[in-house]
This record gives structure tokens, C-alpha cells and sequence, in this order.
């Protein structure tokens, strides 16, 4: 059943690596910022998933414990970029917003080190304070990014109506909102299915499904927002064309 189960994060680990790789060269391209953290935390994120499978892939319970803490460790800037790139694009002249990401990334320095010092290299022990503390640095970042887009999606729909904003920028917005949103559910999902493998010594397929299919959803709206194709750009240049006529 556990093999099974890792199924789903072997899939999200592969679109991550994917996903970063083709943020990767939009970077190259247009020389900005942005594109690199996101780029930088979608490489993070996918090999962090990779060296969560080895153990299951390579059939080593040996490798269990060293390799969850590898990716662990290597899981740590994913979501320290997404408050940094929030800030950079939502908050450029914010001082509290870059602390906002320093605050992120201590958490998750603090909650890492805390939990290894008792001995939890793993980070499962939902009981735990430093549980908390890591689990909010990296939970915060998503709700920050998704209450962010959401604000500035309500003041594009206002400028598209005066015709100031393009649509597909509006959508952009609507989309970032729902994948932090979505990002967030991902880490609120986590804490059942700790607890559980906690309780049981093996994560459950039901748990690891859900979580997977949340990071892939999530993946889906990235490439919606940065490689969004053809059809899809008619078919919101149509829609939000009929919106406005109607209104």
C-alpha cells in the first residue's frame, strides 16, 4: 500500500522538475526576477519529492530516515522564495513584507533545528512545538500569496471594466490566488496525514492521494498563468468580452 501511495508524489515530483525547468528558460528569456525564484523553488520543491520516493523506489528501509531529511533540508527555500517573489511583486516598497519572508524562513530554520535536537529527523511528530514552527514557515507563504493575488484580481476586474487591464492579466491573478490557495490546503492536509503515519508507522494512500493531486492541481494553474495555450487565451478573451457586454 505505501508504494502505492507514493505513486501520486512521484507524478508531483516529475511536473515540479518540469514546471521549474520551463520557468527556467521563460527566466533566461526575459532576464526578470520573478521568473527565477519561481523557477529556483519549483526545482526545490521536485527534488525535495524525489528524495522523499527514493527510499519507496529503491526498496531501502535504511535509506528512509537520511534521505526524508535530505529532502527535507532540500524542501527549506521552496516556500522562503514564494514569500520573497510575493513581496518582490506585490509589496516592492513594503518593508514589513521582506521581513515577512525573514520571519518564514527563522521559522523554518528554528522548527528543522528544534526537532532534530529531540532526535525527530523525519519532522512527522505533529506533537511537537518545532512541528508547528516549521510547518508555519512553510504554510505562510501560500496564504500570504493567495490573499495577495485575490486583492489585486478585485482591483484588475475594476480596471478591466474601464478597460485599463487586459483580461488575461486579470485571470493571472485569479489563478495565482487559487494556486496559493490551493497550496495552503496541500499543508493543512499534511498535518492529518502525519499524524496518521505517526499512529500507524506507514502514511495512508488515501491521505498521499489527496495531497498529490493538490500539488498537481496547483501545478496546472502555473502553467494556466505563465504557459497558458492558445485555446485557453480565446477562450478568456471570449468570455471576458461576453462579461462586458453584458454588464
Amino acid at each position: 500500500m505505501e508504494e502505492q501511495a507514493y505513486i501520486g508524489e512521484l507524478i508531483a515530483a516529475i511536473v515540479y522538475l518540469y514546471v521549474g525547468a520551463r520557468m527556467l528558460r521563460l527566466a533566461s528569456r526575459t532576464g526578470e526576477g520573478p521568473e527565477r525564484l519561481l523557477a529556483a523553488m519549483f526545482l526545490f520543491t521536485g527534488t525535495s519529492f524525489l528524495l522523499y520516493d527514493l527510499p519507496i523506489i529503491l526498496n531501502s528501509e535504511s535509506l528512509w530516515t537520511p534521505l526524508n531529511f535530505a529532502g527535507r533540508v532540500v524542501y527549506l527555500p521552496a516556500p522562503v522564495l514564494l514569500a520573497v517573489f510575493t513581496s518582490r511583486v506585490f509589496r516592492p516598497e513594503s518593508a514589513w513584507a521582506g521581513w515577512m519572508a525573514y520571519g518564514c524562513a527563522a521559522l523554518l530554520v528554528v522548527g528543522v533545528g528544534g526537532s532534530v535536537w529531540n532526535g525527530d529527523w523525519e519532522g512527522f511528530s505533529t506533537g511537537s512545538p518545532w512541528f508547528w514552527a516549521e510547518w508555519t514557515g512553510y504554510t505562510l507563504p501560500s496564504a500570504w500569496a493567495g490573499a495577495e493575488a485575490f486583492a489585486h484580481h478585485r482591483g484588475a476586474r475594476r480596471r478591466f471594466r474601464l478597460g485599463l487591464c487586459e483580461p488575461l492579466v486579470c485571470n493571472r491573478f485569479m489563478l495565482w490566488g487559487f494556486f496559493g490557495a490551493m497550496q495552503l490546503l496541500v499543508g493543512v492536509m499534511i498535518f492529518p496525514s502525519y499524524a496518521e503515519y505517526e499512529n500507524d508507522g506507514a502514511f495512508s494512500a488515501t491521505w498521499d492521494t489527496l495531497i498529490s493531486t493538490g500539488e498537481i492541481l496547483s501545478l496546472a494553474l502555473i502553467l494556466l498563468i505563465f504557459f497558458p495555450p492558445a485555446l485557453y487565451q480565446r477562450w478568456i478573451q471570449g468570455a471576458t468580452a461576453e462579461s462586458a457586454a453584458s454588464s
